[in-house]
């Protein structure tokens, strides 16, 4: 996307409310709280909500105005807000009770997306939770934007071994994205637990 989607896109998002199963994710754990990381955090949203939840966030994004506005969103809260790009992004080994990546990791070529939900698998610690969205092979980004990444339920199976899917949902539709333009959605959501 180009710097005046990303603009848009964070506009679009800022008053949102967090993902539904981020919701559920918080719960599943109860009271056992402590880091969580956001990868791609956005506007904040889900930052914001982990923060209210009794979690320590670290926000990750490389988007100047998604900075600003989760910064900005979180002001006071218990979230770190960092300038970097997820791939890049230290993830150490089990350290995070919760790890969110929604929607941010289609927009990494497979190669580095593999790589990155490596990390995430290893950087949970046990019982941890991962709460995901990438986008199917059938979405129509998939014909033109090759520099992206796009998944199949059994190549997210394949990959992290070491993860219990707990729930996981499937959706193909055309419908408008949260700028208003309208396309074929693949996508795959849910929640998984080391």
């Amino acid at each position: 996307m180009s710097d005046w989607e990303w603009n848009k896109f964070v506009k679009a998002t800022q008053k949102r409310q967090p993902v539904g199963f981020l919701v559920e994710a918080v719960k599943i754990l109860g009271t056992s709280k402590g880091r969580s990381l956001d990868l791609g955090c956005g506007a904040g949203v889900d930052a914001k909500y982990l923060a209210e939840n009794g979690f320590q966030v670290e926000a990750v994004d490389l988007d100047e105005a998604s900075i600003n506005q989760a910064k900005k969103l979180c002001n006071s809260l218990p979230v770190a807000v960092i300038k970097e790009d997820v791939a890049d992004y230290n993830i150490a080994p089990d350290n995070y009770q919760l790890i969110i990546a929604w929607n941010s990791l289609p927009f990494l070529n497979k190669k580095k997306s593999s790589k990155l939900l490596l990390k995430i698998q290893e950087g949970l610690t046990k019982d941890g939770i991962f709460v995901f969205s990438v986008f199917g092979p059938e979405d129509d980004w998939a014909k033109t934007r090759q520099e992206m990444s796009f998944w199949t339920i059994e190549e997210l199976k394949n990959l992290l071994k070491k993860m219990d899917f707990i729930e996981i949902s499937e959706e193909k539709r055309k419908k408008a994205g949260a700028t208003g333009e309208v396309k074929f959605w693949h996508i795959i959501q849910g929640i998984a637990r080391r």
